[in-house]
């Protein structure tokens, strides 16, 4: 039986600096991401920041002032070029 590539797991693109309060996401994949965004979860409070198109190698810092990092999780979201399928990963502290 053959499997289907596309739904194999793929390694996440993302390389993170978890220096607080200001952590920093880059682009570690050698394509585009697209629709690129961070939503920060702490408590029941999230916010959510909008990146649009994240070429290779470049770098959003995430503001966590006044954020309670023992109560959140930050969630990465995107598509990859030409495809609608949304990919989600999340990372804490």
């Amino acid at each position: 039986m053959t499997q289907n590539v596309d739904s194999l797991p793929r390694p996440t693109p993302w390389r993170v600096q978890r220096d607080l309060p200001h952590p920093i996401v880059a682009n570690a994949s050698v394509e585009p991401l697209e629709y690129g965004r961070a939503l920060i979860r702490a408590g029941d409070r999230v916010t959510t920041e909008h990146w649009g198109t994240i070429l290779p190698g470049d770098e959003n810092e995430i503001c966590l002032c006044d954020i309670d990092v023992a109560d959140m999780a930050i969630t990465l979201s995107w598509r990859r070029a030409g495809v609608d399928e949304e990919l989600l990963w999340q990372f804490v502290f």
